[in-house]
């Protein structure tokens, strides 16, 4: 790598919206980061996401329409 040419790797403090701050390294030269959600509020990750049940869909669509019988035989046979 050439010399002089890379930004200063330094320390940083993160700090997220909902109050968490945990320290990394970073280039960024004011040596924190503000982040809106963190690993601590995200909904992933403290188990309080949403599921979406689409089976549903797949039985309303079927009960609407009727499931078809498949492909039809040729008519020349």
């Amino acid at each position: 790598m050439k010399a002089g040419i890379h930004p200063n790797y330094v320390a940083t403090t993160v700090v997220c919206g909902c109050g968490n701050t945990f320290e990394t390294h970073s280039t960024k030269e004011s040596g924190r980061i503000n982040v809106e959600v963190c690993s601590q509020c995200h909904p992933f990750y403290t188990g309080k996401q949403k599921i979406l049940d689409t089976g549903g869909r797949v039985a309303r669509f079927e009960a609407r329409y009727g499931k078809r019988a498949g492909k039809k035989a040729d008519a020349d046979s």
